[in-house]
């Protein structure tokens, strides 16, 4: 019998020492930009805004959304208090002309595929800015998945976001009107 009590304890003692996994978004630093937040199967990265600059009543922001689940899913739309209207758009080039439009159908993130936002591709808008977003800033952005559903990202904001230190982008959104 005492035997039976000594095992049941050290059952109990291994058992306590077990990790626990544990289910929440998580930030680490691998990023060049900040950290990578992941939110159910999405990992997104090198997110950032660029500042307002002049006089421009809009602005854009960008991430790197990688989907490494086993089912697609579907950036719906995004959403910033710094702006009236937030929309996510496509951009392309026709010859030497850059064409801008809104992705009304938000963007599919196929099953280990990645989604790039980036100066002079594809970006986050934001539009009629009721703030300033000035280089030095932290503003909070949130991208509404179909499936992932709402997750919000504490963007740094920036004059050349995404570039590497000591390197400027060639896209400047500052000096159109988008």
């Amino acid at each position: 019998m005492r035997a039976i009590l000594v095992m049941g304890l050290a059952c109990l003692a291994l058992t306590a020492c077990e990790k626990v996994e544990k289910h929440t978004t998580t930030v680490s630093s691998t990023s060049d930009v900040n950290g990578v937040v992941t939110a159910q199967s999405l990992n997104l990265t090198d997110y950032a805004m660029r500042a307002a600059l002049g006089n421009n009543p809009n602005t854009a922001a960008y991430v790197t959304i990688t989907n490494k689940g086993n089912t697609d899913d579907r950036l719906i739309s995004a959403s910033c208090n710094c702006a009236t209207t937030t929309t996510l758009h496509t951009m392309t080039m026709n010859g030497s002309t850059m064409e801008m439009a809104e992705a009304k159908d938000g963007f599919v993130i196929r099953s280990g595929d990645t989604l790039v936002f980036a100066p002079g591709g594809n970006h986050i808008m934001l539009e009629n800015l009721t703030q300033r977003p000035k280089a030095g800033d932290t503003v909070d952005v949130t991208l509404v998945f179909e499936k992932a559903g709402p997750i919000t990202l504490s963007m740094p904001v920036s004059n050349t976001p995404l570039a590497k230190a000591g390197e400027a982008t060639g896209m400047d959104h500052g000096d159109m009107k988008m």
